[in-house]
């Protein structure tokens, strides 16, 4: 019967000792706030109620770590730095400062204790920056006050919740210029709500087409999700600069797999590409070979295999810039034309051209049908390309003299 008597004495006394710490902690709350009754005054006159008369209008913040203080003098607790370009409310002025509207995305802190079907019970209760007795009083709550909060995951003894908008803060005038009515803030909040809620969208979209097969996978609509959030919203560069830099990667993860794709045909092609004499159509084993223009058509594969890797160095730059380029690097070569008809995997051009009797370059083009120069003595106008290990260097052919 003893053993069974201690675990529910232990028990009882643990509860006792969780009571007596609560109790204790709501004893100081209350008494702060029985002190602070003596300042009241001071504390009403220098938040939202004291500016009735005031014309509220929309304020920017003009430079990067201004702050934004609890009260209007330089001693006053910081509640926080601000960023350039952020819009405030504000309510009314006093001395050298403004007072603003409590930014919508900062939590505020009641003891729960005070809070009864959230609703206050107690007057003047107080309202903290912080989940902590010693944290800074930002305002005041009355019975009655609706309070819709949430348990604080800190500290579960408090409420956090939106600041009532009874509460405001302060910021030095000289950082602070008017730019519109009070309504501007507000249209710029739904903006940012409606920003928000595309970018999330545009993620979603971005990593179910990403999860498709390459042949399936649509990056156009990615990329038009996101360039219109750049192009919308541009007046949020905090939040448009992450955007931009999404989109590069899924665009370079895109030519990587696109690279991989084009690779893998390429090399299908090759192993199966027919040997051919005179260019023109053949039956071989059954089949139509290709045509000349067919097996130019067939190096287009390698080279926007090579454009695409070029384009990851060179961002918004089209297959034309990639060429023009080339040029610049061109070489000429001169010698007699002849068709490379030996049936070999990875071979590097369709063409042979011969000086001396010597083979020089193996040879293809998309701009130039090769076959129609086969047994002249031409000088070519190309751009080297890789060999893939073979005895002669390879020429990617651009223009013929």
């Amino acid at each position: 019967m003893l053993q069974k008597i201690m675990p529910i004495a232990l028990m009882m006394f643990v509860s006792s000792l969780h009571a007596y710490d609560q109790q204790i902690a709501v004893t100081k709350e209350t008494k702060l706030m029985q002190t602070q009754k003596s300042v009241a005054k001071k504390h009403r006159t220098t938040k939202k109620s004291a500016f009735k008369n005031y014309k509220p209008f929309t304020g920017k913040v003009l430079g990067n770590g201004v702050r934004l203080r609890l009260n209007s003098d330089v001693e006053s607790p910081i509640i926080s730095e601000l960023e350039k370009d952020e819009l405030f409310v504000v309510v009314g002025e006093k001395d050298s400062f403004y007072a603003v509207e409590a930014p919508s995305t900062m939590d505020v802190y009641v003891f729960r204790t005070f809070v009864l079907e959230n609703k206050i019970e107690g007057n003047r209760v107080n309202v903290r920056l912080r989940p902590e007795l010693t944290a800074p009083i930002v305002g005041h709550l009355n019975t009655g006050d609706y309070v819709n909060g949430k348990i604080c995951e800190k500290n579960h003894k408090w409420l956090s919740f939106a600041p009532p908008k009874s509460i405001c803060f302060f910021v030095a005038k000289e950082y602070l210029e008017k730019v519109g009515g009070p309504e501007m803030k507000e249209i710029q909040d739904q903006k940012m709500s409606n920003l928000k809620s595309l970018i999330e969208s545009a993620d979603l979209l971005a990593q179910s087409e990403m999860l498709k097969p390459f042949e399936e996978l649509d990056i156009q609509k990615i990329t038009q999700s996101y360039t219109d959030i750049v192009a919308d919203y541009a007046e949020f560069p905090k939040h448009i600069t992450p955007v931009k830099e999404k989109l590069a990667k899924i665009q370079e993860e895109y030519i990587n797999r696109k690279l991989s794709y084009l690779e893998n045909k390429a090399m299908i092609l090759s192993k199966n590409m027919p040997s051919q004499k005179d260019g023109d159509a053949l039956i071989m084993n059954g089949q139509t070979a290709l045509t000349s223009r067919d097996r130019m058509k067939m190096w287009e594969k390698i080279e926007e295999t090579l454009f695409l890797s070029w384009s990851k160095s060179h961002l918004n730059k089209s297959i034309d810039d990639f060429y023009d380029q080339q040029k610049f690097k061109c070489v000429k070569i001169s010698g007699i034309v002849e068709a490379y008809n030996d049936p070999i995997m990875n071979k590097p051009g369709s063409y042979i051209v011969r000086d001396r009797e010597l083979p020089r370059a193996y040879l293809y083009s998309t701009m130039v049908d090769l076959h129609k120069f086969v047994g002249q003595y031409v000088t070519l106008v190309a751009s080297e390309r890789p060999n893939n290990d073979f005895a002669f260097p390879a020429y990617f052919v651009m223009d013929i003299e």
